[in-house]
């Protein structure tokens, strides 16, 4: 039969659900040992989206379930479910058809062992090479789409976190309703670092959520 929310849940590795996101400050080199211990099977993804009856979407996969639609992360364009301008196009065209459907609500979650990584710098970086201010312009413009979307959602989004979410990855989760996170998972905002400035509104909504120390 059709799967229910629960079960889906569950079945994206967040059977033991926090309902709240703890900031977890984690080193680069944490994030290479966690990969080492957890690759990305590339054998999962390529079963889940065996499984599906429309082929539609490159980076994402797409079910439309009883009540609700599940949206996962399954780049094929970018390592560990990176968001580069074509991940972003795909995850709003899904959220776009969620909201004009029947589904009640929208179940987001990713395949495999890592949740997202962010933005997809080496994408980007390569496009820089021609026309720097051009190629930024278009960045920044793909990066505020995407964010839109989120926010003029009217359906709830509830997320499924199953690993690392990091940057735009964690940035985005504030503008979503419910936030499950299993034991594998942990946050990263890494800007400083980057010399990038916060993305996803995270400088309005980190402050809300946990205080204007933190």
């Amino acid at each position: 039969g059709t799967p229910t929310f629960m079960e889906a849940l569950a079945a994206n590795g967040t059977s033991n659900i926090q309902t709240s996101v703890t900031a977890v400050t984690a080193s680069k080199r944490r994030f290479i040992d966690d990969r080492r211990d957890q690759p990305f099977d590339k054998r999962l993804r390529f079963s889940v989206r065996q499984t599906e009856s429309a082929y539609r979407y490159r980076d994402i996969v797409v079910r439309k379930q009883d009540g609700f639609t599940h949206i996962l992360l399954s780049t094929k364009s970018s390592e560990n479910n990176s968001l580069n301008p074509e991940v972003m196009k795909e995850v709003q065209s899904a959220l776009n058809t969620a909201a004009a459907d029947d589904s009640k609500l929208v179940l987001f979650s990713a395949v495999g062992s890592i949740f997202c990584c962010g933005l997809d710098f080496i994408y980007f970086i390569r496009r820089l090479t021609d026309d720097r201010k051009k190629e930024s312009t278009k960045m920044a413009e793909a990066i505020r789409n995407f964010v839109n979307t989120f926010i003029q959602f009217k359906k709830p989004i509830i997320v499924a976190v199953n690993g690392p979410a990091i940057g735009l990855g964690a940035s985005i989760l504030p503008l979503c309703d419910v936030v499950w996170a299993n034991e594998k998972a942990w946050f990263q905002t890494p800007y400083t670092t980057f010399g990038q400035s916060p993305d996803g509104c995270s400088s309005l909504t980190f402050p809300r959520i946990m205080g204007l120390a933190s």
